[in-house]
């Protein structure tokens, strides 16, 4: 591959005719990897792969979508746009998944009339929004002062499930 120039044409054809040979090895696995996800939202609908997921013949394609997302700032513009040409593509997953939780939330609020969600609540959908408000309340300490000021902005909202009214941090 790296003395290609110094091959001569019937030393390129010979090697080009080989079964699944590529000349651009690197190019070639983010075009397998691309397939694989393309495939992926094709079937779920979206691209939020979990990290831990496998194709049936074992191509790691959470790890790859992963390693996308943390090299953004090495890919090339053409590869960011495929890659958010792509139903439900994300960079930032944790701000994502935290943004969807919130959503079900004012959904809930807006019916409910409060944002005291039972931690068995699950969505039509099947979304476990009284898991994620149970993890909300459980990570005050860690959650950013916006957020904080969001939640604490629904009718309702208390950080203790036992207490009726609405503590202050």
């Amino acid at each position: 591959r790296s003395i290609k120039e110094q091959l001569t044409p019937e030393q390129i054809t010979r090697l080009e005719s080989l079964k699944g040979w590529v000349w651009d090895i690197v190019k070639f696995q983010w075009e397998q990897g691309f397939s694989y996800l393309k495939k992926f939202v094709e079937q779920q609908g979206h691209a939020t792969v979990p990290n831990s997921y496998k194709t049936e013949d074992g191509y790691k394609l959470g790890q790859w979508v992963g390693s996308q997302r943390a090299k953004k700032g090495q890919l090339t513009p053409e590869r960011i746009t495929r890659l958010e040409s792509l139903e439900g593509w994300v960079w930032d997953v944790l701000e994502f998944q935290w943004e969807e939780g919130f959503s079900y939330l004012e959904a809930y609020v807006e019916l409910e009339g409060h944002a005291r969600v039972s931690q068995s609540y699950k969505t039509e959908d099947e979304y476990n929004l009284g898991i994620w408000v149970g993890t909300q309340r459980s990570k005050k300490d860690r959650l950013t002062r916006g957020r904080i000021k969001r939640l604490e902005s629904l009718e309702g909202w208390v950080w203790d499930a036992s207490n009726k009214g609405k503590s202050s941090i």
